[in-house]
């Protein structure tokens, strides 16, 4: 077990994920708008689905910030310390 990996990299992990999940989605969503029918979210025409949209991309980066502490943990486990 190997706690010094998770003790200096919790932060890098979980903004790394944070971050590219915003980004992606955020694109994602942003295409999805010029589409007849959108498939990712639904069609931005008021502020209640714009802020039902802006809520959708902040779950999903937080919780793929979350995914990644996971599988730091796991890896933590995983490894032997040096």
């Amino acid at each position: 077990m190997n706690i010094k990996l998770f003790k200096r990299n919790w932060t890098k992990f979980y903004k790394r994920a944070f971050i590219t999940t915003f980004f992606i989605t955020s694109f994602l969503t942003l295409v999805d708008q010029g589409l007849s029918t959108p498939i990712f979210a639904s069609k931005i025409d008021n502020i209640k689905s714009l802020i039902d949209a802006m809520l959708l991309i902040f779950y999903f980066s937080v919780g793929s910030g979350l995914l990644a502490i996971i599988a730091l943990m796991l890896l933590t486990i995983a490894t032997k310390e040096t």
